[in-house]
């Protein structure tokens, strides 16, 4: 055998051996998100937003079809996505359902996440890669998250996927990247209306990163002619990708071309979505998500890492780092200006800053390895963030996740409430003799009370004001109106915390004048 033959055999088996060891990686990864983000799943109680997409899933399960609702609603993916999985564990019904099944489904999405930060090696190098990866892993905010049955965890990762694609699209030129990028686009939208601030924020990124970095291959020319000619030249991908976007969302929000009613709807959703932004109750100050970041013990420390990767991408004018700073300053301006504010959104302004802080840990690296004492000080650093990681964690992901004092946990469902199902299936035991009872609940809002009575068949919903009609049990807020007083003036009150400083009554029968037992038995 020749040595040039001999050098291809080589190659071609320490190629192969590479492709094993990532391979090996990417799966240790998703253990380790898997093992972070499953246990205890159901323990927390149901958020009331959790409870709302939960209903819609058990709508379609029970029978009925999903209509999109611009008024409070998102889009269909996230249900459409639950409905399989649902299904997989023997769940087919909105009674069957179970809160570590609807979790799930956000768990998966965040390994996706994970593997798609490991994606970014071609563009960031692949020690900050896989640091950006670790991140998202163990940080508490996204673990906290990635469990918590809404849309955010699975809008993040597409976000990533659009990033990821339409930059691989760009660099090889490849129409299969740049249709993987309209795809992960459509979905976002599909997702969430909120798609459009990200469009706009990435087409700006898009325009100032080209700009700052024009083509090699390039004639010197001014810096803005050489960006405006890539534009042009990459408009077949920017076709090819918009085509693939559109169709996407065309087939989400026309129920595959048969009804084309929701589209109207979609269009209106932007208008609610201007108005909500305004804060609606959730007005917060502008430097919210930065001081939600930085909480914990590990908030300032990968703060720090973000600022040192940003300082590393411009003195090298590091193209993928100086893209994420660019996205990273234009998002964060945006969400910040914005006064409507709740802890999950800070998930968008976590994606930047965490590539950003995997590529400060590649910095702080490269820049250890010439040296032992510079070594051993990375080292000793690692473990205590890692420490600390896991404090976090700890902390605000299991034992306390449902608690008040958790940032993460906002607006929360008091464990108290737990209490309420459970009352009223022990009076269908005892006060009813096993007889289904009727349930009349008058509140303006009720959630996620039919999350939680869902077992029970003979539930009707009211708002303050109408008439509810002859009920077995009444659920009202302390300040029941003249239309259920007539009805719960015979009854005595039993009270529970729906959520802080947020009292429930549920009016159970008055015992007998003669019967102080039957008393005990029915208050017990």
């Amino acid at each position: 055998m020749t040595t040039g033959k001999v050098s291809t055999a080589m190659a071609q088996q320490t190629t192969g051996a590479r492709r094993w060891l990532r391979g090996l990686g990417a799966l240790a990864l998703v253990l380790l998100a898997l093992a972070v983000r499953l246990p205890r799943l159901a323990e927390r109680p149901m958020h009331t937003d959790e409870s709302v997409n939960a209903y819609l899933v058990g709508q379609v399960l029970d029978g009925g079809r999903y209509v999109y609702d611009p008024q409070d609603r998102h889009g269909p993916a996230l249900y459409l996505a639950t409905l399989p999985v649902a299904r997989a564990a023997g769940e087919t019904s909105f009674v069957a359902l179970r809160e570590s099944t609807l979790r799930l489904v956000p768990v998966i999405m965040g390994v996706l996440a994970a593997l798609l930060f490991l994606g970014l090696a071609a563009e960031t190098g692949a020690a900050a890669a896989v640091a950006a990866a670790l991140l998202w892993t163990l940080c508490a905010l996204p673990v906290f998250f990635s469990r918590y049955y809404i849309h955010e965890t699975g809008f993040t990762a597409l976000t990533l996927g659009v990033i990821l694609c339409s930059r691989r699209a760009a660099h090889r030129t490849s129409f299969g990247w740049a249709a993987l990028a309209g795809l992960c686009a459509g979905l976002m939208l599909a997702f969430k209306e909120t798609a459009v601030l990200h469009y706009a924020a990435l087409a700006v990124t898009a325009a100032a990163a080209v700009c700052l970095h024009p083509a090699a291959d390039v004639p010197p020319r001014p810096r803005f002619v050489s960006g405006a000619s890539r534009f042009v030249q990459a408009w077949p991908l920017l076709v090819a990708g918009l085509g693939v976007a559109v169709l996407t969302v065309l087939l989400f929000y026309t129920r595959v071309f048969t009804d084309w009613s929701e589209l109207g709807a979609l269009a209106r959703s932007l208008g609610r979505f201007t108005a909500r932004a305004g804060g609606e109750g959730h007005a917060k100050h502008p430097v919210y998500y930065l001081l939600l970041l930085g909480r914990g013990w590990a908030g300032l420390p990968c703060l720090t890492l973000a600022a040192l990767g940003a300082v590393w991408s411009l003195r090298l004018r590091h193209p993928a780092g100086c893209f994420f700073l660019i996205y990273c300053a234009v998002i964060t301006l945006l969400y910040s200006a914005i006064p409507y504010k709740t802890p999950w959104l800070a998930l968008n302004l976590w994606l930047p800053l965490g590539v950003l802080a995997g590529l400060g840990a590649a910095a702080l690296l490269q820049a250890a390895r010439p040296a032992v004492w510079s070594r051993a000080a990375l080292a000793v650093g690692t473990v205590l963030f890692l420490a600390a990681l896991g404090a976090d964690l700890r902390a605000r992901v299991y034992r306390d996740a449902g608690g008040e004092h958790n940032p993460y946990y906002y607006a929360h469902t008091l464990p108290d409430l737990l209490r309420l199902p459970a009352r009223v299936a022990q009076l269908a035991r005892t006060a009813f003799a096993g007889r289904t009872p009727t349930v009349a609940v008058v509140l303006a809002d009720p959630w996620p009370l039919p999350w939680y009575l869902r077992q029970f068949p003979r539930v009707g919903y009211w708002q303050p004001g109408q008439d509810p009609g002859a009920a077995d049990l009444y659920i009202t807020d302390p300040v029941a109106g003249p239309a259920v007083q007539k009805y719960i003036a015979q009854k005595e009150p039993e009270f529970f915390g729906q959520r802080p400083n947020v009292l429930l009554i549920l009016w159970v029968p008055a015992p007998p004048p003669d019967g102080p037992a039957e008393r005990g038995r029915i208050n017990r």
